[in-house]
């Protein structure tokens, strides 16, 4: 309930509460907090107001809403890592360079013709296949970056038999014979698209760093394109060649 006669709008006093409720348990990371119209009951006050706080809170990055399930409380916040973008270093390198611990997930796998943007960066044939995979990657059990990786279907054959057996795509990748080296890399800042916003656990108005990456095999050959979303709150990208 809000106090009315100390003159501290209801707003900053509902965020106070919510957060003195996280840091007691009472919400835990992940938990979905009440729905504005049951929070505007429990405290008597308008919904425009809990809309407000839940805003500031938001912004803040102490909730986060999913659209169409609620709002939910965000998990604690990381220190920015930084994460080098260079010729060789991969996500476990890196992670684990700075004091981290990093984990994957692959939760989508499909074959398909190459769409037209991979087909020009590899130099594929009209009707030639990749794989498409997409993985998600977690610093500290937090998800940190979301990435789609295409390859050639004619370099990796039985792929998605071996897929499985292998914590790390890059492993994977590897007991084929290839070496796979960064020949360019492309920044730009953006926004996330829902399926980016909902498996990284951001809202969709939080800016994330969009990087399209080109690799070549050892024996020089175009190997793989990935187009991987950082969350713009967590990761800090350095380039070194």
């Amino acid at each position: 309930m809000v106090d009315r006669e100390n003159g501290i709008p209801y707003y900053r006093q509902l965020m106070s509460s919510i957060q003195q409720q996280i840091e007691a348990g009472f919400y835990k990371e992940g938990q979905q907090i009440p729905t504005e119209m049951e929070m505007s009951r429990a405290n008597q006050v308008n919904r425009h107001t809990i809309r407000q706080a839940i805003d500031e809170l938001c912004r803040i990055g102490v909730l986060y809403r999913l659209k169409g399930k609620g709002t939910f409380v965000a998990k604690a916040p990381l220190d920015s890592i930084e994460y080098q973008l260079s010729t060789k270093n991969r996500f476990t390198e890196n992670i684990v360079k700075a004091g981290k611990v990093p984990s994957n997930k692959i939760f989508r796998a499909v074959e398909m013709i190459a769409p037209t943007v991979v087909k020009e960066a590899l130099a594929l044939g009209a009707d030639e296949s990749v794989y498409c995979i997409h993985v998600l990657r977690f610093v500290n059990g937090k998800a940190f970056l979301l990435s789609q990786v295409f390859l050639p279907a004619k370099y990796f054959p039985g792929l998605f038999d071996r897929i499985t057996d292998f914590q790390t795509l890059s492993l994977l990748i590897e007991q084929y014979g290839i070496n796979p080296r960064r020949v360019k890399s492309t920044l730009r800042a953006s926004f996330p698209s829902q399926e980016e916003a909902l498996a990284l656990e951001i809202p969709s108005n939080m800016p994330v760093i969009k990087v399209e990456n080109i690799l070549k095999s050892q024996d020089d050959i175009l190997i793989e394109y990935n187009l991987s979303c950082y969350r713009g709150d967590l990761a800090k990208l350095s380039i070194a060649w």
